[in-house]
């Protein structure tokens, strides 16, 4: 939306200068009208490259979450929508995120729905979201739509952040082993090797295995480094493939350690996702449509949801769909049969998302206790590997020294 910088006068005769976004130099004066100052004069301002990093895109999600949770309460408040959006943008810290709730004032003010405004801003409210919205806005119930969107986000907000936690320790640990080896093997072995061959000592058997090693990486660097390059590309040109991340995502599904970790995931994902739509009172179409789009974040699992969806449309229950599509565990068959029979789907869905959370935290914390005496062991190893091929050949030159006395 164009902006437009200003020169006005408050009711004390003071000139005022700033910028407001609008259509029309009309609605500017209006705009300054409604803030009790008279236009002087004004003109479409210009963007410069500090604007064009502030424009509006990307905006954080905790900041989103806080977004719905505030104009939530505002509206359950009384206060009108215009209101509450100016109450959220004089609290909120982001300027993109301010910019945007000023555009979506103007476009509410000019007669658009709430649904209407945040559409205009896809990068920012994904579908998910606008369709919530747009649902909480035909049933009159926006602010516990809001309520309810702002606490969906901030599960997968959290699910991130265990997710994130889980990951440092073993990051941390292969950092260390990385440094421990760069150092050692391809710099103080070599020099004290060169040392030891001058002196005569004939190295041991370990100590050499170690030199071949440091010695293969230094000559084979470049052609592993391709290697290297030609297989993340190449994973992530198949996975741009439809068939491909199909392939993969199963694939990471069977995996030892992280396939149940994944699995886990999925599900929670599928059954908050599924709650949270139902609830804001979506149509099946709706919400599988929804589901299918890259909402669960596994493309087998979301390939099996539309072939649920296909059942569905030719006259299975949610439950029969589900099962006829197969990948899904025993656990959310029954829940989704015993939902059905009972009227309470959303209910159902809810309690699997709950119990799915639970799994997830609780496997991720019984990965970091695995990998913890893992690498543990690993780093022990290493180091006793090293150390062996470096105080072998010491004992030996100091054992040389001693026949000489």
């Amino acid at each position: 939306m164009p902006s437009f910088r200003y020169r006005a006068i408050d009711a004390s005769g003071r000139l005022c200068r700033g910028n407001a976004a609008a259509l029309t130099e009309g609605e500017v004066e209006q705009i300054l009208l409604d803030k009790g100052l008279t236009l002087v004069d004004c003109r479409a301002a210009r963007k410069t490259g500090i604007a064009l990093a502030i424009s509006p895109g990307k905006v954080k999600p905790r900041l989103l979450i806080e977004f719905y949770h505030r104009l939530s309460q505002a509206l359950k408040l009384g206060l009108p929508m215009l209101s509450a959006l100016d109450e959220n943008a004089a609290m909120l810290p982001s300027p993109q995120l301010k910019k945007i709730i000023g555009e979506m004032r103007l476009a509410i003010a000019g007669g658009q729905s709430l649904h209407a405004a945040a559409a205009r801003f896809g990068r920012v409210f994904p579908k998910l979201d606008l369709a919530i919205i747009g649902m909480g806005e035909k049933t009159g119930e926006l602010p516990k739509a809001l309520k309810d969107l702002a606490d969906f986000r901030e599960w997968k907000e959290d699910i991130r952040a265990t997710l994130r936690r889980a990951t440092v320790y073993p990051a941390f640990v292969m950092t260390a082993i990385a440094a421990v080896l760069g150092v050692w093997v391809g710099y103080v072995l070599p020099q004290m090797a060169k040392v030891l061959a001058e002196m005569g000592v004939r190295l041991p058997q370990e100590t050499r295995w170690v030199l071949h090693g440091s010695a293969f990486l230094g000559q084979q660097w470049p052609l592993l480094t391709a290697g290297l390059v030609i297989l993340v590309v190449g994973f992530f040109l198949i996975r741009k493939t439809a068939k491909g991340a199909v392939f993969l995502d199963r694939l990471l599904l069977k995996l030892p350690l992280a396939g149940p970790i994944a699995a886990n995931i999925v599900m929670a994902r599928l059954s908050h996702n599924f709650a949270t739509m139902y609830h804001a009172g979506m149509n099946t179409h709706h919400i599988f449509e929804i589901l299918t789009r890259n909402a669960l974040g596994n493309r087998f699992v979301e390939s099996r949801v539309a072939q649920a969806y296909q059942e569905v449309q030719g006259g299975q229950t949610l439950a029969a769909a589900f099962e006829r599509a197969g990948g899904f565990p025993p656990l959310l068959l029954g829940a989704i049969r015993n939902g059905e029979s009972t009227g309470t789907l959303d209910e159902a869905f809810n309690r699997l998302g709950d119990y799915y959370n639970g799994e997830v935290k609780r496997t991720m914390q019984l990965l970091v206790n695995a990998v913890e005496p893992i690498s543990i062991m690993a780093l022990g190893g290493i180091f006793g590997l090293i150390l062996l091929s470096i105080l072998l050949p010491l004992y030996d030159v100091i054992g040389e020294f001693g026949k000489s006395y």
